[in-house]
């Protein structure tokens, strides 16, 4: 009886020992957590060391909110440690899952993976939670895979800072098709309050210290950023936000470049590409004529969506089309970037599978409506944690990122206030394809005066387009995007001659050695007597029948007529020196006719046209060529 009342005698008097020592780490605990929300972080850790030593064994909360501080500082073995305590004290399932993450900071797999599944296990989830659960239970070994593969590779990416990069923000970078500089934005956050948002820019040549904000008209008191600027660098798309004259909260505007002061003041874009919501992060595709962007309810809506919109002969700009389930998907998609070549999209999405918050994806466009499946770009471009946005260079080979997490596969959490540009070097898998800038200039062929808003086309000779828009407003400029194939160019202007003509291959390698990479494309103003040759007119071999690459041509012949009503033209056919010459003169007389009846079906009244043949007699170039033949082959238009 003695001995079962001082066992009694003694749990009274350990439950009361016990409640005071709780009490004590109690009060050290919250003192420690009001330290660390004031910032004082050495204050914060005796608090939190005192709780821990006083409430030992009994008290788990400050063996858990010391692995959170340590989590949070990188000491990622001293975090297990406290979490292993806590576990003595008290088995708690979300311990579990804390371990499995510091587990996969370690890139400890197995111990991540065994930790995960004890929390799926112990924790009492509801249905939608144990589904979320799973899913990062998925996401945990999609990222050991990623892993695996990425370690098994052996590419240095070659991560590196770039020069001009501050302690300030700077995201959102664009590149244009020579890659000697980067525009982005910049914001700055050291001083009382945040500065707006303004667009700045720094070169690549690997010794400029600092960027500076672009020239001209363009950066205001408001914000200005998540721009897109032009293969040739010449006009820019850019997001602007809170403007009496936008539509939503956030729209796209335009400026162009001029020569004489810098950028100008941005406008809206034309047409119906900016409504009621949030339109922002445009890439501009290298065809002059499409644009990708992002819209959403705001910028933290969980509908945000890729989609393309393009631009009409009118010049104004469609609604947009939203991108297909292999690209959006119910989770959000951001930040694209269309390479040069035209076809490969690379965007951040918060899809799974995935190694963080939101990954870098990219995809390629088959058809015009089709595209693959997205690929995740693996580490260490995705990182554990989110992604921001990124360019690659014309190459391929390389690019440029905005990030929080510095030059490692792990989040810096001391500098997660911090967005800064990186430069990294891509695998072959992840590149798209190559491509080279060459430049054409548009000109008035009497005064050598650039001619802007000129109607350009650029295609090869199965017909695919590479540009159709228009020369730059203020420098006349185009910039073609190669892969090294022959091109064929129609260009045209009221007021003048459509121009025909093409870039060789031999072009593409000789100008680098004998000079800039540009061409001068002359426009000749249009007068009566004037005599110029279509180069662009495609038949069917031997036949009078008119190829669908042929239209491009066709309709500058077209806008002309139309846009000069009085003027009157003789459509003149020419051949080579193969066959008989009555049969050559018969075919020459039948192609000319063939263009006349697509001009009268196209509503050019017949009254204004004539057509004749002129067979083999007038040869410009040398028989004894196929390059010569092909000149020899030519439609001229007289204008009367």
């Amino acid at each position: 009886m003695r001995r079962i009342l001082f066992v009694l005698l003694s749990l009274i008097l350990l439950s009361f020992s016990t409640y005071g020592q709780s009490r004590a780490a109690i009060q050290q605990f919250q003192k420690a957590q009001e330290a660390f929300r004031n910032g004082d972080s050495d204050q914060g850790w005796n608090h939190l060391n005192k709780s821990m030593s006083k409430g030992k064994g009994v008290y788990y909360q400050p063996y858990i909110y010391a692995g959170d501080q340590s989590f949070r500082n990188g000491v990622y073995n001293a975090a297990l440690e406290y979490y292993a305590e806590a576990l003595a004290i008290q088995e708690l399932s979300s311990i579990y899952l804390k371990m499995s993450i510091v587990h996969k900071y370690l890139f400890q797999w197995e111990q991540s993976v065994r930790s995960m599944e004890l929390y799926l296990n112990k924790a009492r989830l509801s249905r939608d939670r144990l589904a979320m659960a799973q899913n990062e239970f998925d996401n945990l070994k999609f990222t050991q895979r990623e892993y695996e593969a990425y370690k098994a590779q052996n590419f240095n990416y070659n991560i590196q800072k770039l020069s001009f990069s501050t302690d300030e923000l700077e995201y959102f970078p664009t590149i244009p098709g020579d890659s000697e500089y980067l525009i982005y934005t910049h914001r700055d956050i050291s001083g009382s309050r945040p500065t707006d948002e303004n667009l700045f820019m720094g070169t690549l040549d690997g010794i400029a210290r600092n960027g500076q904000p672009l020239e001209g008209n363009l950066n205001s008191v408001l914000n200005e950023g998540a721009a897109s600027i032009s293969a040739d660098g010449q006009f820019m798309v850019l997001t602007v936000c809170n403007r009496p004259d936008g539509k939503g909260k956030c729209d796209l505007y335009y400026s162009h470049w001029n020569p004489n002061f810098g950028w100008e003041v941005p406008k809206p874009l034309p047409g119906n590409i900016n409504t009621g919501r949030w339109e922002s992060q445009p890439s501009l595709g290298p065809d002059g004529q499409t644009i990708y962007f992002v819209r959403g309810e705001n910028n933290v809506s969980a509908d945000m969506d890729i989609f393309v919109s393009t631009m009409g002969t009118d010049g104004n700009w469609s609604k947009g089309k939203k991108l297909p389930e292999s690209i959006n998907t119910s989770d959000r998609e951001s930040s694209p970037f269309i390479h040069f070549d035209g076809k490969t999209l690379y965007f951040r999405s918060e899809r799974s599978p995935s190694l963080g918050g939101s990954d870098f994806f990219k995809c390629t466009r088959l058809t015009d409506s089709t595209w693959s499946e997205a690929v995740n770009l693996g580490f260490p471009l995705n990182s554990f944690g989110d992604e921001f946005s990124m360019v690659i260079d014309k190459s391929g080979s390389f690019g440029y990122l905005a990030s929080d997490r510095g030059n490692e596969i792990l989040p810096d959490y001391t500098t997660m206030t911090a967005l800064d540009l990186y430069r990294f070097e891509l695998p072959e898998h992840l590149q798209p394809e190559a491509r080279e800038n060459y430049d054409i200039v548009i000109v008035d062929s009497l005064s050598n005066r650039a001619i802007g808003n000129a109607t350009v086309q650029l295609y090869n000779d199965e017909g695919v387009q590479f540009f159709n828009g228009i020369s730059s407003q203020n420098t006349g400029m185009v910039r073609l995007m190669t892969d090294g194939s022959p091109i064929r160019i129609t260009a045209y202007k009221k007021g003048y001659v459509p121009y025909s003509g093409g870039i060789s291959g031999l072009d593409y390698i000789a100008r680098p050695l004998h000079g800039p990479k540009t061409a001068y494309i002359k426009l000749v103003p249009i007068k009566t007597g004037g005599r110029f040759a279509l180069k662009n007119i495609l038949f069917e071999l031997d036949e009078s029948t008119l190829l669908v690459e042929s239209e491009k041509e066709l309709t500058s012949l077209l806008r002309m007529l139309t846009d000069e009503p009085e003027l009157q033209a003789t459509i003149i056919g020419h051949t080579d020196n193969q066959g008989a010459r009555s049969y050559n003169q018969w075919l020459s007389e039948a192609r000319a006719e063939a263009v006349v009846q697509w001009l009268v079906t196209r509503g050019i009244p017949l009254t204004r046209l004539q057509s004749e043949g002129r067979g083999m007699d007038e040869p410009i170039a040398s028989n004894d060529t196929e390059w010569g033949r092909a000149l020899n082959r030519r439609t001229e238009v007289l204008l009367r």
